[in-house]
């Protein structure tokens, strides 16, 4: 035996030295591959190669993301953060940049000339005007006339030449970088949900769902205007500011020296208050994070929110957030606009007058020309420093965006792309950052399982540890099942196994091979999971199947839908395998649900099942037929089940009961039931029926044959209606294929014949041209119906009357906007002042030499003085402005979020109210409401008056050279409008293509595990790409319209100044117009122009608040339809929990004609206890809503205590009526608010609060956590197993000691001890209430009923039998067959 063992050792040895060679030489294979690339580019791959010779990667320290060895990174320099703008641009993008910075060079570059032959220009004009214009190459007796008109031309030439060049250069800067940015933006935003896809399960439930998918729309947006705008205007602004400068250095050195001391003082001034404005965003950005993470999860659990009549409480939460972020916000307005007043008008101004007046004395004796040039450069050059700072924040704002989103992009998941070997015999592609894991696996092993040694504490509770030294072997094609108390650790053994975690300590193999060694995707696609809670996506029936097998046809889809017992409801259904299901499924019942999910399961054919409490949703009969389709699909397979319903693992060859994480029994079924001091005894002993009334089955026979239980279960439509009806119900229906208010995603395999998937009408669907791709890929098509939701409608016309009634509707805040209006009108005339003072120092400057020194001390007074008011309007006017526009925001967030809340379910059930859609309304709509309202409403005011204000001081100087000048305030009208009308379209559409794009990467965020466990990251990763296809387009299309829009703008008017010119000349000659006047003219109206082309801009960015105006107004305005959440109305009587149902027949608003219950009549006396039984989707948790009243009954009377519950206040009859259903939501917070959830802070007491958690048996458990009733529950209870998040939520209805307590599968979740605590605790809550608690319990397990006073059977929203227990089962009818199969 020692020979033998010693020889097996060294075998062992030889073996692992070989395997630790290849996988050495395999990993050394992998990581050049990975080392090789880098996130995808459509279409192509960007290789990290051609970013390193470019300067560029998506890490700006240029570590290699695979070297692990390098734990510090260098610091990094001044610029260094700025390329991370920069990270994804490829070799197209830089030299679409590299183009875009060359045109804004000589763009910035070429207005300085123009100026300065405009003072050549005056200068002529003036010595024309004394008598002492003498040129050259001109005889002394030429007329003075002549010479004028010969020097003139030439200026007239080289200006409209420099304008054409103007109009190029701002046309390529322009579309240059536009593009560059589209490009760079959407690849980012690839790279991030890509990014998302990779990382481990731990790392995502670290993090709040909501703040990481708004960081993929805010912060992408955020980087976009960085590149496209922000940083490209900076880049303008300082280039024009040098070439400013030295021109101004040619004409006079001294002065511009003295002008330029404002530089050196804006930029140190500008630094500093960046860094403080850089801070202040940070909190600003984590207080709306988690605003936006409260609306998500509300949204999302709105169920939940609307049973325990939370709304009051999730708004009050709401608004106190929004209440701090708001003190943040408001403190950086004030601070920033005081800031920009002091330092960009006040210091700017001041300096630029003095330079002016001691330009007169320098300059004007030699040439006033000159003196003109040099004065209207350097204030343009005030004029444009002042705006670099909104570029600088604005550039501040994208640099930070891009630093949050490159920490996520460099994170590194330790389970997905660390492996520890790879075996050669696997053909297998490794997990890079360029290239998905493709779906089919050629290596299929035997399933052998062996679990050795396994510790596991969750990443976020490290010091619990939920498994404490489990060991056991699966042999291959074996079936064990694994039982135990909720939170034993079963549902993160199957984690384990699919590797969502690793083990703190200890080995999983599978065949042998330590599955950290295998790739994880090879290791799920070779196993199937079938969760507690399934997860369907939105699509169709025969999508959701397929997402088991990606290359499955429709007969497979079929097939394996007929294994489960899936088919007949589904063939039931009017488009059968193309009915859609909705979001998450909610269009099936929880059975339904389940057993689509255990076809996706089954098609995948893998050499593992795994169960987890797969059938607590279904009841007895369809659970022992899918347990016999399991039994026959998971033959010769190894099937491992965790179960709470017993009857579910008999047919196991092993089981392993758990507690407290270890194991403490294993056995056989039988063995372990023999052992009358096991616990496993005890659990079956917990779930039999009691003998005597077996015995009563064969005493009372039914005479009269009741209908077969075929009959009565079947989901074949009722006979009173007939197919074309119920046809052309589900096809009005939410269900159906002809009412499409969302997307649709439908699934694309190798052949059309294969595959076809009209998720439409008949009609609709033959008008469709569906493209199919290659082999192993799944392209998903988002179907647009022509019946669009009212937020979509491209071609709706724009008017600004939904706007004014919201600004109206904002009354608060109209004190800010009485204020704002008539300072900024006043500082708005103040901008003009600067056209009259440069006239006049040019009239100075040709004064008497006596004379000249009165009249600038005069002028320096009086211009000082009137910039000192100018500033203290300037800030209260803005100040003014930025309150009202934040308050607007403020005041439409909250209001929408109250008016959301304020709807019953069936509002939520529609398409166009799903939770994404409902966040990007509340969130994103009123951000882009408030970005108008504070950045462009600052420029309506000025824009008007100063526009006025210039063309008639213009037409009071010179009406002629007025009316020609003024010709550009047309042109910019026109050309904005045919901007407008081009562009609100395609706004339109890419405002709802973008919302497509958001409602996805939240729908993929909340469903990582089931996206995971099929292997579908790289599908869905397509399908977002596919979402983002459109947006794209539309934002290219738009960006060549602004391009020429604003090349137009920008060079027209140097055109308009070269046509002035020489009209000017003419004038002049005419003695029509002097040279002052001409100059007052041309900058008035060119003044006037500049703010008239941002008046017009503002009113196009006001077209997108137009849109997001409407789309807030019909939130705000829609009315609900049933009831009214937060009304004070209605009665609120002492309830004894007397219901009844009369005649009660009931339809779901989005199923109008699809019956669920017809003439329901059911009663119940106060302090009863009764049960509802029946099939899956038979009408049982309808009756529960009605009951609570989430919906009203189509037709008949619900009664309570003799009042018609419509009578009685919704909020005050849900506090009297709780409810716990089979899968409970909780939110991130601690234990003791989810408990409390829904009650006031001065009802819920930390006693009450522990009472009933010791009631719910979750007390031992809370108090054993090193944070105890605080400990966090992470975003919708995903630190908690499902057993303890059910036990939370039972205390939640406990403590608030309900008249009715209405329990939907309550204990579906919970073993056999706690499930009979609970029960327990259940009567004692009724004994403990001064009037006794009616209960209505609805149940699979029929263990759990059979003490209660009065159980129905629903069949067909119809109650086919009624009685005891005991009358039920001497009946021999349904319950009795049911009973059998328990």
């Amino acid at each position: 035996m020692s020979n033998e063992k010693n020889k097996n050792e060294s075998t062992n040895k030889t073996n692992e030295i070989g395997n630790a060679e290849k996988k050495e030489e395999a990993e050394t294979e992998d990581k050049k591959s990975l080392k090789s690339m880098i996130y995808p580019i459509e279409p192509s791959t960007l290789y990290i190669d051609d970013l390193k010779n470019s300067k560029k990667a998506y890490d700006v320290t240029m570590d290699d993301p695979l070297d692990k060895s390098s734990d510090s990174k260098p610091k990094l320099g001044f610029f260094e953060p700025y390329k991370r703008l920069y990270a994804f641009a490829d070799s197209i993008d830089m030299q679409l940049m590299a183009m875009g910075l060359f045109s804004a060079l000589l763009q910035s570059a070429l207005p300085p000339f123009v100026w300065l032959i405009m003072g050549n220009f005056v200068s002529i004009s003036i010595l024309r005007e004394e008598g002492k214009l003498g040129l050259k190459n001109l005889t002394s007796d030429y007329p003075i006339d002549d010479q004028f008109a010969h020097s003139a031309t030439p200026a007239f030439i080289s200006m409209l030449g420099l304008s054409i060049a103007m109009f190029i250069a701002a046309f390529c800067q322009r579309i240059a970088w536009e593009i560059s940015s589209i490009r760079q933006v959407f690849r980012i935003k690839k790279a991030y949900i890509r990014k998302l896809l990779l990382m481990d399960i731990s790392w995502l439930e670290s993090r709040q769902s909501g703040h990481v998918a708004a960081m993929l729309q805010e912060s992408a947006d955020s980087i976009y205007n960085g590149i496209s705008d922000h940083l490209p205007m900076v880049v303008f602004i300082l280039s024009y500011l040098l070439v400013n400068i030295g021109v101004c250095l040619y004409i006079q050195w001294d002065v511009t020296l003295f002008m330029c001391l404002a530089i050196p003082l804006l930029i140190i001034s500008r630094i500093l208050y960046s860094k403080w404005f850089a801070n202040t965003m940070e909190e600003e950005t984590k207080l709306q994070n988690k605003i936006t993470n409260l609306v998500n999860e509300t949204f999302n659990c709105i169920t939940t929110v609307i049973s325990f009549a939370a709304q009051k409480q999730k708004i009050n939460k709401f608004e106190k957030l929004s209440a701090e972020h708001s003190k943040l916000t408001e403190e950086r307005l004030r601070s920033s606009v005081v800031f920009d007043s002091l330092t960009q008008i006040l210091l700017t101004e001041l300096i630029f007058t003095g330079a002016l007046c001691y330009g007169i004395w320098r300059v004007a004796d030699n040439s006033p020309g000159r003196l003109c040039a040099l004065a209207i450069n350097m204030l343009y050059m005030c004029v444009t420093s002042i705006s670099i700072g909104f570029h600088m924040n604005g550039a501040t704002r994208a640099k930070d965006n891009a630093k949050e989103i490159c920490e996520v992009l460099n994170e590194q998941p330790k389970i997905e792309v660390e492996l520890a070997s790879i075996d050669n015999n696997i053909d297998y592609v490794p997990v890079t950052r360029c290239k998905y894991r493709r779906q089919s696996m050629k290596f299929m092993g035997k399933g052998a399982l062996h679990f050795r040694d396994i510790h596991f504490s969750y990443p976020s509770r490290k010091e619990t540890e939920v498994l404490r030294g489990i060991s056991f072997k699966v042999e291959a094609g074996e079936k064990i099942a694994i039982v135990g108390s909720s939170g034993s650790g079963k549902s993160t053994l199957t984690a384990l196994l699919l590797r969502f975690y690793d083990p703190t300590k200890g080995a999983i193999l599978l065949d042998g091979e330590n599955i950290k060694t295998m790739c994880p995707d090879d290791l799920r696609g070779q196993c199937s999971l079938v969760s507690q809670e399934p997860v369907l996506f939105d699509g169709t029936i025969s999508d959701n199947i397929r997402y088991g097998r990606l290359d499955a046809t429709q007969q497979e889809i079929n097939d394996a839908a007929r294994k489960v017992g899936a088919w007949k409801f589904i063939n039931s259904l009017p488009d059968g395998m193309q009915t859609r299901v909705g979001e998450r499924g909610h269009q099936l019942s929880g059975g339904q649900k389940q057993r689509v999910a255990i076809a996706r399961a089954v098609i995948r054919k893998p050499i593992v099942l795994i169960f987890d409490e797969a059938t607590s949703a279904l009841d007895n009969i369809h659970e022992e037929e899918v347990n016999a389709a399991i039994d026959l699909a998971s033959e010769g397979l190894t099937t491992i089940t965790i179960a709470h319903r017993l009857s579910t693992i008999k047919n196991s060859d092993r089981i392993i009961v758990l507690h407290e994480g270890k194991i403490v029994e294993e056995g056989v079924p039988d063995e372990l039931i023999a052992d009358a001091n096991g616990i496993f005894h005890k659990m079956y002993n917990d779930q039999r029926l009691d003998q005597l009334t077996q015995q009563h089955q064969q005493l009372h026979q039914q005479q009269a044959k009741p209908p077969s239980l075929q009959q009565q279960m079947s989901f074949s439509p009722p006979p009173n209606m007939d197919p074309d009806q119920q046809r052309r119900a589900w096809a009005r229906s939410s269900l159906g294929g002809n009412k499409k208010l969302g997307k649709s995603y439908s699934v694309n395999s190798m052949e059309k014949e294969k595959l076809k998937l009209p998720v439409m009408s008949k009609k609709k669907s033959e008008r469709l041209d569906y493209k199919y791709s290659k082999v192993h890929s799944m392209d998903v098509k988002q179907h647009t119906d022509s019946m669009h939701d009212d937020d979509d409608l491209p071609g709706k016309e724009t008017n600004f009357t939904v706007l004014k009634d919201l600004i109206y509707s904002y009354r608060t805040g109209l004190p800010l906007l009485a204020g704002a209006i008539p300072t900024t009108i006043v500082r708005a005339v103040f901008y003009l002042l600067i056209c009259f003072q440069v006239a006049s120092v040019l009239e100075i400057s040709i004064a008497p030499d006596e004379e000249r020194a009165l009249q600038i001390f005069i002028v320096a007074a009086i211009y000082t003085a009137l910039i000192i008011v100018k500033t203290i309007f300037e800030a209260l006017g803005r100040i003014f402005i930025a309150l009202y526009g934040h308050g607007f925001c403020k005041f439409m967030r909250n209001e929408m979020f109250r008016k959301v809340l304020r709807h019953g379910a069936a509002y939520f059930d529609e398409e166009r109210n799903s939770p994404g859609r409902l966040v990007h309304k509340v969130i994103n709509e009123s951000s882009t409401l408030n970005e108008i309202m504070e950045q462009k409403l600052d420029m309506l005011i000025p824009g008007v008056v100063c526009s006025l204000f210039s063309i008639v001081c213009a037409l009071w100087i010179n009406w002629k050279m007025a009316l020609l000048c003024s010709f550009q305030f047309p042109a910019y009208f026109v050309i904005r409008i045919l901007q407008i009308r081009e562009g609100t379209k395609r706004q339109r559409q890419m405002v709802d293509e973008e919302k497509k794009a958001a409602n996805l990467a939240s729908v993929v965020l909340a469903n990582m595990s089931t996206i995971k466990a099929y292997n579908l990251q790289s599908h869905f990763y397509n399908v977002f790409c596919d979402a983002l296809k459109p947006v794209s387009q539309c934002m290219q299309k738009q960006s060549l319209i602004s391009a020429l829009v604003f090349a137009c703008q920008y060079s027209f008017t140097y055109i308009l100044i070269a046509i002035t010119l020489h009209f000017g000349k003419v004038m002049m000659l005419a003695n029509e117009i002097s040279v002052f006047d001409y100059m007052r003219v041309v900058l008035l109206t060119q003044f006037g122009a500049n703010f008239f082309s941002q008046l017009i801009a503002s009113v196009s960015d006001f077209t997108k608040a137009q849109i997001a105006a409407e789309n807030v107004m019909r939130v705000i305005r829609e009315p609900p339809v049933d009831m009214d959440n937060l009304s004070e109305e209605g009665l609120r009587p002492k309830l004894e929990g007397n219901l009844c149902l009369k005649d009660v027949s009931f339809r779901y608003p989005s199923r109008p004609i699809v019956p669920v219950l017809t003439n329901l009549n059911l009663k119940v006396r106060g302090g009863e206890s009764i049960a509802l039984v029946g099939p899956s989707g038979s009408g049982k948790s309808s009756v529960i809503s009605l009951f609570q009243r989430m919906y009203n009954a189509t037709d008949g009377v619900v009664i309570i205590d003799k009042y018609n519950i419509k009578s009685i206040n919704p909020a005050y009859l849900r506090r009297c009526i709780v409810q716990v259903g089979q899968e409970p939501d909780l939110f991130s917070f601690t234990i003791k608010e989810n408990i409390a959830f829904g009650m006031m802070e001065s009802e819920a007491t930390i006693d009450k609060v522990i009472e009933a958690a010791k009631i719910a048996d979750i007390h031992n458990f809370i108090t054993s956590l090193p944070q105890g009733y605080d400990t966090e529950v992470g975003e919708f209870g995903a630190q908690l197993s499902g057993g303890q998040k059910q036990r939370i939520a039972i205390a939640r209805a406990i403590i608030r000691k309900p008249t009715v307590l209405l329990l939907d599968e309550a204990t579906s979740a919970l073993d056999s001890a706690s499930e009979r605590e609970v029960q327990n605790a259940f009567e004692r809550v009724k004994r403990s209430t001064k009037t006794q608690c009616t209960c209505i319990q609805i149940a699979h397990r029929l263990s759990t009923i059979r003490n209660v006073d009065k159980i129905y059977v629903i069949v067909h929203g119809e109650i086919a039998e009624e009685g005891s227990h005991e009358q039920l089962i001497n009946l021999k009818g349904i319950y009795y067959e049911m009973n059998q199969m328990t």
